[in-house]
């Protein structure tokens, strides 16, 4: 197996009101080493109302990237890969085993 490449958000900056327009002058100010590949993200959110919960409009400004796996998050997915294997086998055998006996003739004796 090959590790993996993982999205990673690397900095964010939050604008109360859905109408501020995000600027370049607002990605500089993250103070972030940008390279060509990064994904930036607007999200903006209407205001909600409800009698449990509510929040105003917002814009949110999010820059990610794409990064591979550390050797530690390698060697984890792999060990939890392995479990999760050898589970569902085990699994697969006592079902095969339960099939086995409800559909195995029943010998006369």
């Amino acid at each position: 197996m090959k590790k993996i490449k993982k999205i990673k958000q690397i900095g964010s900056k939050y604008f109360g009101g859905m109408q501020h327009r995000v600027t370049y002058g607002d990605l500089l100010s993250l103070k972030l080493d940008l390279l060509p590949t990064d994904i930036i993200t607007i999200v903006r959110e209407e205001s909600f109302y409800s009698e449990n919960n509510s929040y105003g409009e917002y814009t949110n400004l999010i820059v990610s990237r794409e990064i591979e796996e550390t050797d530690e998050e390698f060697d984890s997915r792999i060990k939890i890969e392995q479990k999760d294997k050898e589970f569902l086998k085990n699994r697969r055998h006592e079902n095969y085993l339960k099939l086995k006996k409800e559909f195995e003739p029943e010998s006369n004796n």
